[in-house]
């Protein structure tokens, strides 16, 4: 069988190496996705391995057996040899697939007393055409000969090609841009704001992010295992106590679900962080409390000379419940704007003084949107097109997330192997 595997994680190089052994010409499309993005303290020391890869390190004289588990180990020490080692033997290709589609086929259309399966799947992939001719030189040196320097400076753009497939497994992780609103989308959306970052990439801006005059509040938007990620990035910049989060979040106690399904050591770490958030608010309402009993114990003509201490405000702001229904920019794009509506069947339980008004408004410098999603938008066919099969990989902080990983792929494999015959596999 012909197989494209899409889709660069643990769970991918791991279906990678079971296909090769199991005798399939694979194509292995692998995308940008750096699972060192994820802290996910906790991680057993073999996490996101397998019997197959050890056995494969094994027969190239290697082994990865850390008493830690860090990513940079894991890829340096297991990814990497192992995608080595399919590179030898098989295609792995880092082009950005353009479509997946069927050869002939419409979707949803029949072959009188045939299966769709009968029709190849199609992907559509860019190259650049100079890497492309740079392994002409080796594979094909008569070609490159023939290939003039005119020739050559015209191909300045991307070239699409393809190949055909029996069977797609799209193993891609579900971190692309996805709507603010988990309704959909939100009133202004489509501007694309600069300063609205999604899925990966706020993620990634959050952990790199140092308090500035430019970054004083922020609004994270989700409270699933993404938007726990991005929170305990934002713990450093947090620490400057000029720093304000808002966390918007249809929950109506905010990040209950995933504190049930995290892995331990991650629950404890947001658990500790959200815990020292309200202890230092409660520190200051205790100061403000003895503050403003002793004003109000000032004699008349003091208190004009002595300003009310002023209340403090939280300095991560929840607004449980709600959706976000719009995003807005000022002229001078120095500020945004979240437009933001609870619904009358759901209650906000965390901070519930947010909830005063049934409409509201945010401003602050960035929004980092943990909502995010699989990128189907070159995908061309139905999600249970027959030889088409789909896994989204847990997340990293999820708890039991390899050993969930597996089971799903185990099932992949038997309904493969109900389509073709294994007498040939090893």
């Amino acid at each position: 069988m012909k197989l494209a595997i899409i889709g660069n994680s643990p769970l991918a190089l791991e279906a990678a190496l079971r296909f090769h052994l199991h005798g399939a010409a694979l194509t292995w499309y692998q995308d940008l996705l750096d699972p060192a993005l994820f802290e996910s303290p906790g991680l057993e020391p073999l996490a996101f391995t397998s019997d197959h890869g050890h056995g494969i390190l094994r027969e190239l004289n290697q082994r990865y057996s850390p008493e830690n588990f860090t990513w940079h180990e894991w890829r340096e020490s297991y990814a990497r040899p192992l995608t080595d080692y399919l590179r030898a033997h098989q295609e792995v290709k880092a082009d950005e697939v353009v479509s997946i589609s069927k050869r002939f086929l419409a979707p949803g259309e029949l072959i009188p007393e045939r299966s769709r399966f009968l029709d190849l799947f199609r992907i559509i992939f860019r190259v650049n055409p100079k890497d492309f001719i740079e392994l002409q030189k080796d594979s094909n040196p008569e070609t490159y000969q023939r290939l003039t320097e005119e020739f050559i400076s015209s191909l300045a753009s991307s070239i699409e090609m393809y190949q055909d497939y029996d069977l797609v497994l799209d193993l891609r992780c579900d971190l692309s841009r996805a709507s603010a609103s988990v309704a959909g989308r939100a009133l202004g959306e489509g501007r694309r704001p600069p300063k609205v970052h999604n899925g990966l990439e706020a993620l990634s801006l959050a952990q790199g992010l140092a308090a500035s005059p430019d970054e004083r509040e922020l609004a994270l938007v989700g409270s699933d295992s993404l938007a726990a990620e991005i929170l305990l990035g934002l713990s450093g910049w947090l620490k400057d106590p000029r720093s304000l989060l808002f966390i918007v979040t249809t929950e109506e106690e905010p990040f209950q679900d995933f504190l049930r399904s995290a892995n331990p050591l991650t629950a404890e770490k947001l658990k500790v962080l959200l815990d020292g958030i309200e202890a230092e608010l409660a520190e200051e309402i205790d100061i403000f409390t003895r503050k403003l009993r002793e004003w109000q114990e000032l004699d008349d003509f003091v208190q004009a000379k002595i300003p009310r201490p002023s209340e403090p405000i939280p300095r991560v702001n929840f607004f449980s419940g709600h959706n976000v229904t719009a995003i807005d920019e000022l002229i001078d794009r120095r500020r945004l704007f979240l437009t933001l509506e609870r619904p009358e069947f759901r209650l906000g339980k965390k901070h519930p003084q947010n909830n005063d008004l049934d409409l509201k408004t945010v401003g602050c410098d960035r929004i980092l949107v943990a909502h995010a999603r699989k990128d189907r938008s070159f995908v061309a066919i139905d999600p249970h097109e027959p030889g088409h099969f789909e896994a989204t990989p847990f997340r990293p902080n999820v708890a039991h997330a390899w050993e969930r990983d597996l089971e799903h792929l185990e099932g992949i494999e038997d309904e493969i192997f109900k389509l073709f015959s294994p007498t040939d596999s090893h």
